[in-house]
């Protein structure tokens, strides 16, 4: 009896020492209840020259890796960006739109460069996670102009290897920036971000939020190491690419698949069920490379569908919707707040964005009621602008006093300009609508 009192008195001081460790579990182990993210965005890629989408049947990049992750999850067909990079990326780091954050073109400086008072996604889920992420941003800058070196660590990334400006001069000759330090790189750089994203995410012990930012498929074209593609016809010489661009440029974004699936089973089995996997384009495709559908109006650094109606494929943790078409309206500033709300860091309104993560397991989520999109800073300015579009209609205004209204149910590649002719009462009303919206943003 006195042996089993002296134990009972032993048990019961563990215990209360213990107290605190059972109610309030360690960082770590509320750490591995989180889910990792993978964003990658693919630059200068539009619905034309990848997937389904319908109305569009042209020659499409071989992709079965980002073909699998749409089968085994979220395609958004009415995903919306910006016309060009820039304000694309600084309204996704920020939440907001790009009138508010200055960032509306690719023009340097004013116009392309994120203040650094600017509160971005990765230092935001820290801040209210207590740095419960480790984060990355590799690849694709382009907020910063090409100083400092150290901007994207300035803004609250713990990690940073890529490219500042708003491409590589060359897939195999470019110079890569990180720490503040520079240095010349010789390999294809696709294969290069994907080699740095596999190291980093290799050294992780706690959820990591990686945000890889390709320059595939943005110019200039070359052809990719013959490992990475199917057709081990192509040349390298510049007159064979020059004279068959588009072959190029499928194949650079063919070579982009391939790497991602590489950076894919490279995770354990483990982070790999953790992780939500994201994929968007930009912007839309070059004019250059672009499928007919799109070219009467315009492509990228234009406000048609062409320009800011890109891919957005969701899959992985939590996302048990499988292989589904989802229309619901999404805009770049939502990424920002959905980020936020899979990492358990924020409301499911933040700045210009809304949060879609509900939409990942239920297709009767609330939905936006409307997306905008904008342009400006550019010369010559004859695109500048904004477009603001509900589930039916589309507005676009142009500083050059243009106006543009279309019906994008019937008219997906935007043929016929309503305000051509008299506008129906119910299309009328519609405008006025978007118009009331828009003067109230």
């Amino acid at each position: 009896m006195i042996k089993i009192s002296r134990f009972i008195v032993f048990l019961l001081i563990i215990l209360a020492c213990s107290k605190s460790k059972i109610s309030e579990p360690t960082p770590i182990e509320i750490n591995q209840q989180s889910p990792n993210i993978v964003f990658i965005i693919a630059d200068d890629m539009g619905w034309d020259v990848f997937g389904q989408y319908p109305g569009i049947d042209g020659t499409k990049a071989n992709t079965p890796t980002l073909d699998s992750l749409a089968k085994n999850g979220i395609s958004f067909t009415n995903f919306w960006v910006n016309p060009e990079c820039a304000p694309t990326r600084a309204a996704l780091l920020t939440g907001k739109y790009a009138f508010r954050t200055g960032v509306g073109g690719v023009q340097a400086p004013q116009t392309a460069t994120l203040k650094s008072s600017e509160l971005i996604i990765q230092k935001y889920i820290n801040d209210k996670t207590s740095n419960s992420y480790a984060t990355a941003v590799i690849g694709k800058w382009h907020v910063s102009g090409n100083t400092p070196l150290n901007a994207p660590e300035t803004f609250g990334v713990n990690y940073y290897s890529g490219f500042l400006s708003g491409a590589v001069s060359d897939y195999y000759n470019w110079t890569e920036t990180s720490n503040g330090i520079q240095k010349n790189i010789t390999d294809y750089a696709t294969t290069r971000l994907v080699d740095n994203s596999v190291s980093w995410i290799q050294k992780q012990t706690k959820p990591f939020f990686l945000w890889l930012a390709l320059n595939a498929p943005h110019t200039p074209f070359h052809r990719p190491p013959l490992n990475l593609i199917k057709n081990q016809t192509l040349s390298a010489s510049v007159a064979a690419i020059n004279a068959d661009q588009y072959s190029y440029y499928l194949a650079s974004i063919e070579a982009m698949d391939k790497e991602i699936s590489r950076l894919i089973a490279s995770l354990s089995v483990s982070q790999r069920e953790n992780t939500v996997f994201v994929f968007i384009g930009d912007n839309g495709t070059p004019t250059q490379v672009a499928q007919s559908v799109y070219k009467k109006n315009g492509t990228k650094s234009t406000l048609f569908q062409g320009g800011i109606n890109t891919p957005l494929i969701v899959s992985g943790k939590n996302v048990s919707r499988k292989n589904e078409v989802e229309t619901a309206l999404v805009q770049a500033p939502d990424m920002f707040a959905t980020f936020a709300d899979i990492a358990g860091a924020g409301n499911e309104n933040y700045q210009d964005g809304v949060s879609f993560k509900k939409l990942l397991s239920d297709a009767t989520a609330p939905k936006r009621s409307f997306v905008y999109s904008e342009f400006f800073g550019s010369s010559p300015a004859t695109n500048d602008g904004f477009t603001i579009r509900n589930e039916t209609y589309k507005y676009i205004s142009l500083e050059n006093g243009k106006e543009y209204f279309f019906d994008l149910v019937n008219d997906p590649f935007e043929k016929s300009n309503l305000l051509a002719g008299t506008l129906s009462k119910e299309a009328q009303q519609n405008l006025d609508k978007l118009k009331t919206i828009k003067s109230n943003l």
